[in-house]
């Protein structure tokens, strides 16, 4: 386009005629008056494609900030899903810590159950023992009888330590499998999909 325009300015100044019939000045006056009809429409072409060129700048200049603003956007969600990802695995690792301690800690329950009822068992038939003992002892010895009622007094408060600190196992292993129910439900909602 730029050329056409060139190529016409060119034609006219040089008096390249589109009618031979006008006479010299008219020409010469016609050519001075398209030179600077076509210098202006040069001006104002010039002008436009300079505009034009500023506000194409400008739109590409605010295209590349929004594609920047965006790939930090995206590498600001690539970091937050890692670190969620490497949350949700330490959950998870913690989490199956206390279910295996609380596994362990529910054999160890069960085991101090069976232990406490056959000491039950083993006391209650000591019991009837010392009962018969007493029975026999009272006919021939009343000194052997007071070293006995010793000896199943102290048989009982070792009984009665022992179901206490069976029953402090057991509230134990309540509030761990209470704990452990609480952190299963937390990892449950934080697994959910976004």
């Amino acid at each position: 386009m730029w050329s056409i325009l060139c190529i016409c300015v060119c034609v006219r100044a040089y008096g390249v005629s589109s009618s031979p019939l006008r006479p010299q000045r008219e020409t010469q006056l016609a050519k001075a008056d398209e030179v600077n009809v076509l210098m202006y429409g040069v001006l104002q072409l010039s002008e436009s494609l300079h505009h034009m060129y500023q506000s194409t700048e400008a739109k590409l200049a605010r295209v590349a900030r929004e594609i920047k603003n965006t790939e930090s956007v995206v590498q600001h969600l690539g970091q937050d899903m890692e670190e969620a990802a490497r949350v949700e695995g330490q959950i998870k690792e913690g989490l199956s810590f206390i279910q295996a301690q609380t596994a362990a800690l529910q054999a160890q329950g069960q085991q101090t159950m069976g232990l406490v009822n056959s000491v039950g068992q083993e006391d209650a038939e000591l019991k009837q023992k010392l009962n018969n003992m007493e029975e026999q002892l009272s006919i021939s010895n009343p000194a052997s009888i007071s070293a006995l009622k010793e000896t199943t007094q102290k048989h009982n408060t070792i009984l009665k330590d022992l179901k206490s600190w069976t029953l402090q196992q057991i509230r134990q292993l309540e509030r761990q499998t209470q704990q452990l129910a609480k952190l299963q439900k937390r990892t449950n909602v934080s697994t959910l999909p976004l």
